[in-house]
C-alpha cells in the first residue's frame, strides 16, 4: 500500500513509545489483569467512525510500561482523519474529502496525499477480480450505489416487524446508462489532483475504506511493538503480536452467523489466527431492505454487471495479511459464484476464504481450515 508518507507524519506526531521494567497496571480505567497470566488487557470502543462500532484491545505484559492513553488518543485521531477523508456523504470544515470530489464546482480538485494514495490503490486493484469481462470492484460505481442508498433511506420505506420494506428503484436502474468507467478518472501525481472525463461521475471508496484505514492504523501499532486486536465492527479484524492468553500466541475470533433478520447474535465458527493476519467479511445481512412488491432481500453489495445486488452466499470471510486488499477482494469475491470465488482465492498466494451459504453449510478454500478452531 502507498501509505508510507502518512505513517511518517503519524510517527512525527506520535513517536514510538518506549518500555521500561515496571510491573504496574498500564491504565486503571482501561486495563485489567488477565487471570493466570503476567499480562494486562486494555480495551476501548469507538462509535463515531466508519458507521460501525470499533474496538481496540492491547495486551501489555508485566515488565512493560506503555502510554495506553497516548496510544488510544493517537488511534482515535487517525480514525477521525481517515473517516472524514473517505466520507462521501458529509463535508467537514477544512477537509477536502470524497464528498468534496463528488460535489466539486471546478472540473479539477486538489486533494491530500493520503486521499490521493487511497484512490490510486482502488484504481490499481479494481481489475484483479473479473467475471464475464467485467471488473467486480469499481470505485466509479458510485452513481449506481447512490440509487440504492437513496432507496434504503427513502421516506417511502415502512417498518414491518424487523424489516424495512422499501420500493425497489427499478425505474432508476433499468435501461439507464451510468457514467461508471474508471478509466475516465484522471489522477495527476505531480499536481496531486483528480478530475473526471465524463459528466456525472463520482467515486465511492466504501468497498475498502475500513480495510485501508485499518491497515494504516495497525501499521502504526506494529511500529509501537505492542500486541493488539483491532476490530472494526466484526467485519474487519486484524491482530498484531503474540496473544499472551495461549501458548501458541494465536487470537481467537468468532464469526457471526448470517441471518436475515439478525434478532440476536450467534456464531457459526471460532477462528484461530496469528498476529499480522486480517480477517474481513462481506455479507448480505448487514444493510438491506425487503422489496415492497416482491418481499425479496435487496442488500448493499451491488453487482456491476446488473446494477442490482448480487452474490450466491450469505457471507464470505477472507484471510489475508493486507487488510485493504482483503476488504477490496471480499467485496468483489462476494459477487461471484462460490465456484468462481474459490478459483480466485485458491490462485491468490497467502489468501484463504470461508463461504457461509443460506442452508447453513460452509465451503472452505484449499487451506482455510488452518484458521478454524471449530464450527458451531
Amino acid at each position: 500500500m502507498k501509505k508510507a508518507l502518512f505513517l511518517v507524519l503519524l510517527l512525527l506526531m506520535f513517536p514510538l513509545l518506549g518500555c521500561t521494567t515496571e510491573a504496574t497496571n498500564p491504565h486503571e480505567d482501561l486495563c485489567s489483569i488477565l487471570d493466570g497470566k503476567d499480562a494486562w488487557l486494555c480495551s476501548k470502543t469507538y462509535t463515531s467512525y466508519f458507521d460501525t462500532t470499533v474496538s481496540l484491545s492491547f495486551y501489555v505484559r508485566d515488565g512493560e510500561t506503555v502510554d495506553i492513553e497516548g496510544l488510544y488518543t493517537a488511534v482515535e485521531g487517525m480514525m477521525e482523519s481517515l473517516h472524514q477523508l473517505f466520507d462521501k456523504y458529509h463535508a467537514y470544515d477544512g477537509v477536502v474529502n470524497v464528498y468534496s470530489i463528488n460535489h466539486r464546482e471546478e472540473s479539477t480538485i486538489t486533494i491530500s496525499q493520503t486521499l490521493y494514495d487511497a484512490i490510486s490503490f482502488g484504481l490499481e486493484h479494481e481489475g484483479e477480480v473479473t467475471s464475464d469481462g467485467v471488473a467486480m470492484f469499481n470505485i466509479a460505481l458510485s452513481p449506481v450505489l447512490d440509487v440504492w442508498h437513496d432507496a434504503r433511506e427513502s421516506s417511502d420505506c415502512i417498518q414491518e416487524g424487523f424489516y424495512d420494506v422499501c420500493p425497489v428503484p427499478r425505474t432508476s436502474i433499468d435501461g439507464i446508462s451510468f457514467p461508471v468507467d474508471p478509466s475516465q478518472i484522471l489522477l495527476d501525481s505531480e499536481q496531486q489532483t483528480i478530475s473526471f472525463l465524463e459528466e456525472g461521475m463520482s467515486i465511492d471508496l466504501g468497498g475498502y475504506a475500513k480495510g485501508y484505514a485499518s491497515e494504516i492504523i495497525t501499521d502504526y501499532l506494529d511500529q509501537q511493538g505492542i500486541t493488539y486486536l483491532f476490530n472494526a465492527g466484526n467485519s474487519n479484524v486484524k491482530a498484531g503480536g503474540l496473544n499472551p492468553r495461549n501458548e501458541e500466541g494465536l487470537f481467537y475470533i468468532a464469526l457471526t452467523r448470517p441471518s436475515i433478520p439478525i434478532t440476536s447474535t450467534s456464531y457459526f465458527a471460532y477462528l484461530k489466527v496469528p498476529g499480522s493476519m486480517s480477517v474481513v467479511t462481506s455479507g448480505n445481512y448487514q444493510r438491506y431492505f425487503l422489496g415492497a412488491d416482491d418481499s425479496l432481500v435487496y442488500h448493499h453489495i451491488i453487482d456491476p454487471r446488473t446494477n442490482y445486488p448480487g452474490g450466491e452466499a450469505m457471507s464470505v470471510t477472507l484471510f489475508f495479511e493486507d487488510g485493504a486488499l482483503a476488504d477490496l477482494f471480499s467485496t468483489a469475491i462476494y459477487l461471484l459464484s462460490v465456484e468462481e470465488g474459490l478459483a480466485v482465492v485458491n490462485q491468490k498466494e497467502g489468501m484463504e476464504a470461508i463461504w457461509y451459504l443460506s442452508d447453513g453449510s460452509v465451503i472452505e478454500s484449499d487451506h482455510a481450515a488452518q484458521y478454524v478452531s471449530e464450527y458451531l
